[in-house]
């Protein structure tokens, strides 16, 4: 305490005190656990690891991700299976590096 301050007519008690007040309840004693009980700590099963996701590409459209379909020539357009839009040749997609420049589909990049 400083000289300014005026001095505190009584005592502050901390509740973590392990000294009992005047006057008060006597503190509270720690309660033992039994040796012979051992801790049992369930926890929540893992859940099921999650299907890779499919498709090297996505529709610039709508977003899906899909595969281009092998079995088409490569002047055949290959179509969104999910809004349908032509999305470029195959043989576009074919190319390695994908020709991104003539497709409306994003290569994917594993």
């Amino acid at each position: 305490m400083s000289d300014s301050e005026p001095p505190r007519p009584r005592k502050i008690l901390s509740l973590k005190s392990g000294v009992a007040a005047p006057g008060g309840p006597p503190p509270l004693e720690r309660i033992q656990r039994p040796a012979g009980r051992k801790r049992v700590v369930i926890t929540a099963p893992e859940p099921p690891p999650t299907p890779p996701a499919t498709g090297d590409f996505k529709c610039k459209p709508c977003g899906t991700r899909f595969d281009p379909p092998t079995e088409l020539a490569d002047e055949d357009s290959v179509r969104c299976p999910s809004c349908n839009a032509r999305l470029g040749l195959a043989s576009d997609f074919r190319a390695d590096p994908p020709n991104v420049d003539k497709l409306r589909a994003r290569y994917l990049k594993k």
